[in-house]
Order: C-alpha cells, then structure tokens, then sequence
C-alpha cells in the first residue's frame, strides 16, 4: 500500500467512526423521546383513571374489611383488631415509663443522699421547724413587750 492509500484508508474509517457516533445519537436521542412520551401518557392516564382507581380500592377495602369482621371470632373488624393491638401497646409503653420514670427518680435520690443533699421532704421539715421557732419567738417578744418595765413601778 502507498502512503496515498493510506491516507484514504484512514479517512474512510474515519468517516465510518463519525457516522456510527450519529447514528448512535439518533438511536439515544429517539429513545429519549419515547421515554418521554411515555411519561406523558402514564400520566394522562393516571388523570384520567385517578377516581376510578381510588373508588376501586375504597371497595376492595370495605370488602376486606367486612370479611375480616364474618371471620374474626368475635366480630371485629381487621380496624378494631389493629386499634386494640396499638391501645395495648400504647399502655404496655405508658406502664414502661412509669417504671422507667421511676427508677431514674430513686437513682437520682439515691446520689443526692450520698452527696448528703437535702431532699425536699428534709427541706420542708426545716421550714416547718423555722416556721415554729418564729411563732415561739414572736410570742415571747410579745409577752416581754406586754410587761411593764421595772422602772414604771
């Protein structure tokens, strides 16, 4: 081969590379499109068949849920059994925290009593005990103010 048809080899390969990349490019570009267009029906179809649709499984609901009620022992319903199983539950989680509510308090008082602070039944005891001491006081003030001075006799 001569360096002439070299040349020419290279070009047309060339030219074969660049027309495989267009068609490639048409192929993605054409199925872009349809993915779109596609999009586009689901959607109108979806408006079109929305009610429908949700009326459908409104019935198929109802049905599902009467025959729970003709199968379930003592007529209750798939939403009564479900409303029980979380009533249930929701009590079985208030009784946990009560205890765990509980528990945490006698923790905490059990430090603050190695930490010889005062709980507040020991603080309101105190008070108590002031509030006795102030009447005592206040009454023998009030008995000495009553008696007559040494010198007025």
């Amino acid at each position: 081969m001569s360096t002439h048809e070299h040349g020419n080899a290279g070009r047309a390969a060339g030219a074969g590379g660049s027309e495989h990349t267009t068609r490639t490019g048409r192929t993605l570009s054409g199925s872009a499109q349809q993915v779109w267009l596609a999009g586009l029906g689901a959607l109108s179809r979806a408006q079109a068949e929305g009610s429908r649709l949700f009326e459908s499984l409104v019935r198929e609901g109802e049905s599902m849920e009467a025959r729970s009620r003709e199968e379930s022992p003592r007529g209750e319903s798939l939403r009564d059994s479900v409303e029980t199983t979380l009533g249930n539950a929701r009590d079985r989680a208030a009784g946990t925290w009560d205890r765990v509510e509980k528990s945490f308090e006698d923790r905490v008082q059990r430090v603050l009593r190695r930490m010889d602070i005062p709980s507040r039944s020991d603080i309101e005891a105190l008070n108590a005990r002031l509030d006795a001491l102030n009447a005592r006081l206040n009454r023998a003030e009030a008995q000495s103010s009553a008696r007559p001075a040494p010198d007025e006799f």
